[in-house]
């Protein structure tokens, strides 16, 4: 079972088991002017405040699991199914005296990290849990973000992540201590496709094969769009698994295929040249875009060829199918119907 969808059955046990706290009141006493009581007045809490304590029992529970990597991948991956669309990480920014990057230490989904973020809409809070066992400031923060090109963060959703976060300080404190390695995954568990690194990894090695044998490759970007202006869900993990039974259909088994971000799946074909590809890329949207039939949403490919000894590495390449991707789902969305475009050297 996937890790979303055993976060969800937690989730519904919660819910519940906690069903009679939701409609507890808090009784306030009142009094006039001349001091005479009056009956007690009811202060309902609100539908916010009741998400604000179902996600607090339940990461609370998450905390105590004695892999706690696997439980902050786990309540990365809860609030990520309430910010649709959107990915989650706890991050522990590099020291100020100090050198390298920021460090992921959950995400979902599994992985991506921060290779996701350039060009995305991004919120992160700060998350102060004291210090780093040798007495100097940890700082850590909660990340959310949407690819580029999709729907804007509301104000719902800024206010959900700063009042979720604070609970993620018990996340932040078991890693300060030093309780357990971060270590990095091969596999994206909700799909079973490459994650991000091992994807480029894969990829990397692939191009230098390719180089000696002076060989063609593509790489195919695969992304959704609405077409209706709703603020819903652009690819579901219901779409995104059942979209990645159909590329496995589709595409050859020597093909790589991996997670590229929260709604985005990549795939890199060796041998195969953009004329090639143009014409894969038709029949695989239009086999995809067959899985959202009555969705009002559509399916997009974005194409990128590289040419022996180009020198362009797998993370070059990637941005510009993903270029030519975000092409296609804005004309995807204009002209509601699937969309192949095969991304230019002129481009950005």
């Amino acid at each position: 079972m996937c890790v979303i969808e055993s976060v969800n059955r937690i989730f519904r046990i919660a819910c519940h088991n906690d069903a009679m706290m939701d409609h507890e009141t808090t009784h306030h006493e009142a009094t006039r002017p001349n001091n005479k009581e009056v009956s007690p007045r009811l202060v309902l809490p609100t539908a916010l405040d009741l998400q604000y304590e179902r996600f607090g029992r339940l990461l609370d529970s998450l905390i105590e699991l004695p892999d706690v990597a696997t439980g902050c991948s786990a309540a990365c991956a809860l609030l990520a199914s309430e910010l649709t669309d959107a990915g989650v990480a706890l991050v522990q920014r590099a020291p100020a005296y100090g050198r390298g990057p920021d460090i992921v230490l959950a995400d979902y989904p599994v992985g991506i990290g921060l290779a996701d973020i350039q060009g995305s809409e991004s919120i992160n809070i700060p998350i102060s849990v004291g210090n780093d066992g040798n007495g100097r400031s940890a700082t850590f923060y909660l990340l959310a973000w949407r690819g580029s090109g999709d729907r804007r963060f509301s104000a719902e959703d800024e206010a959900l992540l700063r009042g979720i976060a604070p609970r993620f300080a018990g996340f932040a404190a078991r890693f300060t201590l030093g309780e357990v390695a971060v270590r990095p995954n091969i596999l994206d568990p909700e799909t079973g496709l490459w994650s991000l690194p091992s994807f480029f990894e894969q990829a990397d090695r692939r191009f230098d094969r390719l180089d000696i044998e002076d060989k063609v490759g593509t790489m195919f970007a695969f992304g959704w769009v609405r077409c209706d202006g709703v603020a819903s869900a652009e690819a579901s993990p219901v779409v995104i698994r059942a979209s990645v039974s159909c590329l496995q259909e589709m595409l050859r088994p020597v093909d790589l295929i991996g997670r590229v971000g929260p709604t985005r799946l990549a795939a890199w074909c060796d041998g195969v040249d953009h004329l090639i590809a143009a014409e894969r890329g038709d029949r695989i949207v239009k086999k995809l875009d067959a899985l959202l039939t009555g969705t009002e949403r559509h399916a997009a490919i974005g194409i990128a060829s590289r040419w022996p000894r180009s020198g362009d590495d797998p993370a070059t390449v990637l941005a510009r199918a993903r270029a030519g991707l975000e092409q296609a789902r804005l004309k995807a969305a204009c002209e509601a119907k699937p969309v192949v475009r095969i991304w230019q050297a002129t481009e950005p």
